[in-house]
């Protein structure tokens, strides 16, 4: 049962917080990296909505009964 255990502590510990609190961010190359990292997940994400929405748009106006 120990690795059942281990394996839920892990797991936990992994996903608590999209951030990781025990990163040093006094160090600049980790900020930059998450920086970067969740700059461009945000901008994805962006996109990705911006998408939906006008597709949404273009169905409400009947712009979707044609290719």
């Amino acid at each position: 049962m120990w690795g059942i255990d281990f394996l839920c502590a892990t797991l936990k510990r992994s996903v608590s917080s999209m951030l990781p609190w025990d990163i040093p961010w006094y160090d600049p190359s980790h900020a930059v990296f998450f920086t970067a990292l969740y700059g461009a997940l945000t901008v994805i994400g962006l996109g990705v909505l911006i998408a939906v929405v006008m597709t949404l748009k273009h169905l409400k106006e009947g712009n979707g009964d044609h290719h």
